[in-house]
């Protein structure tokens, strides 16, 4: 019985114009997207290269002028975000968020933004499979479902269904199974063709984990059309007419895809508000001031000149790097607390949860920026690893003119690397939001189920 019941809902929707034309935007959506993310993704490429190439000519000409020149002397390095070969599926505004930092062993500039792009269009969304999944599909679910019950009560098929001792349950079941599968056929074409363009040209390396990302993708993108697909049920079983769980069902769509999602960055900038930045430097220079009486006068800048006793350098710089960093660990707890107010949407939930399975956006910047001040600290320790004298004390002339006429092995100084994470560690950060739209399948599903069993017919 369960199986005519998902045939016939099957056989229902692919021959609607409603399916066709989601088939259609899904297919015209996915294509526009792959083909404008070729060009742009093979230019971030040529930039990335062009960047991380000219800084390995200035640090092999520093490593010729000796340990000085390298770890504290301009100019200074710049490392740079690399761009995700994912941001097809969630671009997650990489484009809006900084991308390079200044660095050298006592010092963590930044962040900054150093990429071709026009500013005036950044409110304007990626083509990504997020934007086609959340807005076109979640949309579709609801066209599919708003009259599933309600619908079939005014034609009078269901109290038909009903008089033929069909379990409830089992007809719920049956139509819910039925949406779910027509959906995930224009999402599956879409991603198959989306991914074929993307591989032809180059640009997705053959790589297990990138595959793993794209499976655990579709996957939750399943699910989260589930939750539109539940929620259509359940509002459907709760009215008696059709044209009433449309208005309800798009006062929803608008609340869970549009309102929510925009309105979390403005709470949290309330709730959680930054300090000045003249403040955090002030705290910096104050710090500076009392690390200064503690090891002597002189020279007390982040930076390290020859002569000055390393420790207290990197004293100075380290004090002032935890004042810096902590403020762009405001930063991100600003955001995250964005995040959190918006997960009450679901369509939230999916676009945080995807950046998070293929590691874009804000979880991307968050993984570089803690890289960049491992690194930093590396320089460090590779300058005590390479100082020749006692680090305690000043030096005298002749000891200074020897250190900057000691040269450094390239090979020996620390490389920046912005790697992307293992699938597992992705997958752990996102298991938070799969958990969450997963709540919200069970509560709507069950929602359905209750007040369909008291539907009166």
């Amino acid at each position: 019985m369960l199986r005519e019941i998902i045939w016939r809902e099957l056989l229902d929707h692919l021959q609607s114009l409603r399916f066709a034309l989601t088939l259609l935007l899904v297919i015209v959506l996915m294509l526009t997207g792959s083909v404008l993310y070729i060009h742009d993704y093979r230019q971030q490429i040529v930039d990335y290269r062009e960047n991380v190439s000219e800084n390995m000519d200035i640090l092999k000409e520093k490593a010729k002028k000796g340990l000085h020149a390298v770890v504290s002397f301009g100019p200074n390095l710049l490392i740079y975000r690399s761009p995700s070969p994912l941001g097809f599926i969630a671009e997650g505004h990489e484009k809006d968020l900084p991308n390079a930092f200044t660095v050298d062993a006592f010092e963590l500039v930044g962040p900054q933004t150093i990429l071709r792009r026009n500013y005036t269009l950044q409110r304007f969304d990626a083509l990504d499979w997020v934007f086609t999944v959340s807005v076109i599909l979640s949309f579709a679910a609801f066209a599919m479902t708003y009259d599933s019950i309600s619908g079939e009560a005014e034609t009078g098929t269901l109290r038909l269904c009903l008089s033929n001792s069909l379990p409830r349950a089992t007809l719920l079941l049956g139509k819910y199974i039925g949406t779910i599968t027509s959906l995930a056929i224009p999402l599956i074409i879409g991603v198959c063709m989306n991914t074929l363009i993307i591989s032809l040209f180059g640009i997705l390396p053959f790589e297990s984990t990138y595959w793993l990302q794209i499976g655990g993708v579709v996957l939750f993108s399943v699910l989260y059309i589930s939750v539109f697909a539940t929620l259509g049920l359940f509002i459907s079983c709760l009215t008696r007419t059709s044209s009433v769980s449309l208005v309800l069902l798009l006062l929803v769509w608008v609340c869970f895809v549009v309102f929510i999602p925009r309105t979390g960055g403005l709470l949290a900038s309330r709730l959680a508000e930054l300090p000045n930045e003249k403040t955090i430097v002030r705290r910096a220079n104050d710090t500076t001031h009392e690390i200064r009486k503690r090891y002597g006068e002189g020279r007390f800048s982040a930076h390290w000149s020859p002569g000055e006793p390393l420790t207290r350098s990197a004293k100075i710089a380290d004090a002032q790097q935890a004042i810096y960093n902590e403020y762009r660990q405001q930063q991100l707890h600003q955001v995250k607390l964005a995040q959190n107010i918006s997960r009450i949407s679901p369509t939230a939930i999916y676009q945080i949860g995807c950046e998070a399975l293929v590691g874009t956006g804000v979880k991307h910047y968050e993984r570089f920026f803690k890289k960049a001040i491992e690194y930093r600290r590396s320089l460090l320790q590779f300058t005590y690893e390479e100082y020749p004298f006692n680090p305690n004390i000043f030096l005298a002339d002749a000891e200074r003119q020897g250190l900057s006429e000691f040269s450094i092995n390239l090979d020996k100084i620390p490389k920046f690397d912005d790697t992307l994470s293992d699938f597992s560690t992705l997958f752990a950060e996102a298991s938070l939001d799969i958990l969450l739209l997963f709540l919200f399948n069970l509560v709507f599903f069950m929602g359905a189920f209750l007040a369909f069993a008291y539907y009166d017919v």
